[in-house]
C-alpha cells in the first residue's frame, strides 16, 4: 500500500469514528448523557484505573519473563517503561499492532536480534489471546446472557467454522501450490515461522505453564474492573455479566473500520448493554468512560521515549539475531 493509500484510509478512520461518537452521541439525549455523567464516582474511576493499571503492569511482567527466557535481558523496569510506551502508540497510533511495534524497534536498538524480539513479541500476543478466549469460554458458560446469548452463541460457532475454514484453505493452498511460485514459498516461510514460534513456546517449559495462568488472571482482574465500574455507574448490573460483554468486545478493537476502534466499540457496547437492561444514556456512558481511561492510562507512555536507548548499540549488546 503505498503512503497516498494509507493517508486516505487513516482520513477515512478517522471520519469514520468521528460520525460514529457524533451520532451515538446525538442518538442519545445529551441531557440524560450529561447528567449521568455527573453522577459517576470519582472513586470509581480511580479504582477501575488503578486495576486496569496493574494488569498493564503485569501484562509488561509477562512479557519481561517470555523475552528473558529468548535470552533478551531486558529488566522489568526498562520492559515497564516500554509497555506503557506500546500502551501509548496503540491509542494513538493508527494500528492495534502499533505499540509492538515501537517496543520492536526500541528493544532492536539495543540487542540487534529482532527476529527474536518479533518472536518474543507475538508469543505473548498469542499467551495473552489464548488467555482471553479461556475466560470468555468459562464465562458464557456459567454467565447468562438473557437475550444476548442466542447472538453470542451464533457468533461461536460461525467464527469456529470459519476459522476451521480458512486454516484448511490455507492448508490446500500450500499443498497444492507448494514450490510452483513466490507465493507459495511465502506461505511455506510463513508456516515455518509459525512452527518455529511454536516450539519456542513449548520450550519455555514450566515458564509456560505459568505465563499461561498469568495471562489468565490478567484477563480475570481486567473484567472485574470494568465489572466494577458497570456495577458503580448502573447497580442493577451484573459484574459478570458486563465483563464478559465488554472482555468479548475486546476482539471488536481489532477490525480496522474505525481509527483504533474508536467509535465501533462504544456503538457495539452501548448495543449489548441496552439489550440486556442498561438505558441507553449510562450504555453510551460506559463505553465513554472506558476509552477516557484507557486513553488517560496510556499517557505516562509518553514518558517511556526518554528510557529508549541510543541508535547505535552499546558495546556489551548482544550480538547480531542468525534466527
Amino acid at each position: 500500500m503505498t503512503i497516498g493509500r494509507r493517508h486516505y484510509l487513516l482520513t477515512a478512520q478517522i471520519l469514520i469514528s468521528g460520525a460514529l461518537l457524533a451520532w451515538l452521541i446525538s442518538f442519545t439525549r445529551p441531557g440524560d448523557l450529561v447528567a449521568a455523567a455527573r453522577d459517576v464516582s470519582p472513586l470509581a474511576l480511580l479504582v477501575t484505573g488503578g486495576m486496569l493499571a496493574i494488569c498493564n503492569g503485569l501484562a509488561a511482567f509477562r512479557q519481561s519473563v517470555i523475552l528473558r527466557a529468548m535470552g533478551i535481558d531486558v529488566s522489568l523496569p526498562r520492559m515497564l517503561a516500554l509497555n506503557w510506551m506500546g500502551l501509548f502508540a496503540n491509542n494513538f497510533l493508527p494500528s492495534s499492532v502499533g505499540g509492538d511495534a515501537a517496543i520492536a524497534a526500541v528493544l532492536q536498538r539495543r540487542y540487534r536480534r529482532l527476529g527474536t524480539i518479533v518472536s518474543g513479541l507475538l508469543i505473548n500476543r498469542i499467551f495473552g489471546l489464548v488467555g482471553l478466549m479461556i475466560v470468555l469460554l468459562i464465562l458464557f458458560i456459567v454467565v447468562d446472557l438473557g437475550p444476548l446469548q442466542v447472538l453470542v452463541n451464533r457468533v461461536i460457532v460461525w467464527s469456529v467454522a470459519l476459522l476451521l475454514l480458512a486454516v484448511l484453505a490455507g492448508i490446500g493452498l500450500i499443498l497444492l501450490m507448494r514450490g510452483r511460485n513466490r507465493l507459495s514459498r511465502l506461505l511455506m516461510a510463513c508456516l515455518e515461522k509459525l512452527q518455529a514460534m511454536g516450539v519456542t513456546a513449548l520450550s519455555l517449559g514450566r515458564t509456560s505453564f505459568g505465563i499461561f495462568l498469568l495471562s489468565i488472571g490478567i484477563m480475570l482482574l481486567s473484567g472485574s474492573a470494568v465489572g466494577l465500574l458497570g456495577r458503580w455507574q448502573y447497580p442493577p448490573s451484573g459484574l459478570w455479566t458486563t465483563a464478559t460483554i465488554i472482555l468479548m468486545l475486546q476482539l471488536v478493537q481489532l477490525i480496522p473500520i474505525s481509527f483504533n476502534g474508536i467509535g465501533v466499540a462504544e456503538s457495539v457496547t452501548a448495543y449489548c448493554l441496552t439489550r440486556i437492561g442498561w438505558p441507553l444514556h449510562e450504555a453510551v456512558l460506559f463505553g465513554l468512560l472506558l476509552r477516557g481511561i484507557s486513553i488517560a492510562l496510556s499517557l505516562p507512555g509518553v514518558l517511556g521515549y526518554f528510557f529508549a536507548p541510543p541508535k547505535t548499540a552499546p558495546a556489551e549488546a548482544i550480538p547480531t539475531d542468525t534466527l
